[in-house]
């Protein structure tokens, strides 16, 4: 059942179409830190998509989505890439802050805007499994809206020596 959800998870990222930086990053601008009040600004934007997300509310997420996902994906796509997303970063109860990135392009095929990356990092009880968590949001109309979430899971294995 689990290599299924994996399968079906990748079904939907294709179909999502919204990949942020697979292509050739040469031509993306390097992020920068922005502000205090914007890094402010921008994580606890992010932590209301994560409070969303977390509760199940997928639809609030598409809701309020920006004009670069609407887009670049589908609603159908979108709120079940979220589902499939959600199980597999398995939420620890403890999220930190790892870092956040403000950027005018985040991928070739997206236009030109304000964007920002906040990434989280969960604290686990296993040392050798990391789980990121990345929200990706644009500025539109003086609001922080989502256009991507992305997790990841690290496994290191045992070195030799």
């Amino acid at each position: 059942m689990k290599n299924f959800a994996l399968i079906l998870l990748s079904i939907l990222l294709t179909a999502c179409n919204f990949s942020f930086s697979l292509g050739d990053e040469s031509d993306l601008p390097e992020p920068t830190a922005g502000t205090m009040e914007q890094r402010q600004e921008a994580e606890a934007a992010a932590w209301k998509y994560l409070r969303m997300i977390d509760g199940g509310d997928f639809q609030g997420t598409w809701d309020q989505a920006g004009p670069t996902l609407r887009s670049q994906s589908s609603e159908f796509a979108w709120k079940n890439m979220l589902k499939l997303s959600a199980n597999v970063a398995n939420h620890a109860p403890v999220r930190e802050l790892e870092g956040i990135g403000f950027s005018t392009r985040i991928d070739a095929r997206v236009p030109v805007g304000d964007y920002v990356a906040v990434q989280f990092k969960h604290a686990t009880t296993s040392e050798n499994v990391t789980t990121t968590e990345k929200v990706v949001m644009e500025r539109h109309q003086s609001e922080w809206k989502i256009v991507g979430y992305f997790v990841g899971r690290h496994t290191e294995y045992g070195r030799g020596g």
